[in-house]
């Protein structure tokens, strides 16, 4: 990777970890701000990238398909179970909009961001089933499946991490 292109990541990495927090300061929390950005915008490159990386293990894919199950998933995972199971653990606002800085609790968040993952995986798996190509191909997307998943999950955790580690406390 070129000097170029890694300041162009980490431009990248900059803005949509500090933009939530400058332009929306007092109008609700930068996790919730991110949340909204990652649902409109971000979602349909998510599933670009994830149909990229299926196409990597020479399975030709309708990319359509993968970004309709990352709307769907995102929709139920960030909205409803990270939310649910964060509350068990005694972390009534996911969001962070209510809670004062320095009381957020990271265990919540942790669970919430584990169980929204394994949502995703059965959520969106008949989404990339159904988006192979190649009827006699989609035995073998499981895995590829399953990386690509992994991947972008890994990513969009960290970047939420990122936004909350700040304010948050184990």
């Amino acid at each position: 990777m070129t000097i170029d292109q890694k300041n162009k990541v980490s431009g990248l990495a900059f803005l949509l970890t500090a933009l939530p927090t400058m332009v929306f300061a007092n109008a609700g929390s930068p996790m919730m701000w991110f949340g909204v950005f990652h649902l409109l915008i971000l979602n349909a490159v998510i599933g670009w990238k994830e149909s990229a990386i299926i196409s990597k293990f020479k399975i030709p894919n309708r990319t359509w398909l993968i970004i309709i199950g990352n709307y769907v998933s995102m929709f139920i995972g960030l909205d409803y179970i990270a939310p649910h199971f964060s509350t068990l653990i005694g972390n009534h606002d996911f969001w962070g909009g209510k809670t004062r800085y320095g009381d957020y609790k990271l265990q919540g968040f942790t669970l919430g961001m584990v169980t929204s993952f394994i949502a995703t995986l059965i959520i969106e798996l008949p989404f990339f089933y159904l988006a192979v190509k190649d009827k006699f191909q989609r035995r073998q997307i499981f895995i590829p499946f399953l990386v690509a998943n992994t991947l972008t999950n890994i990513i969009m955790t960290i970047i939420y991490f990122w936004i909350v580690k700040g304010g948050a406390h184990w």
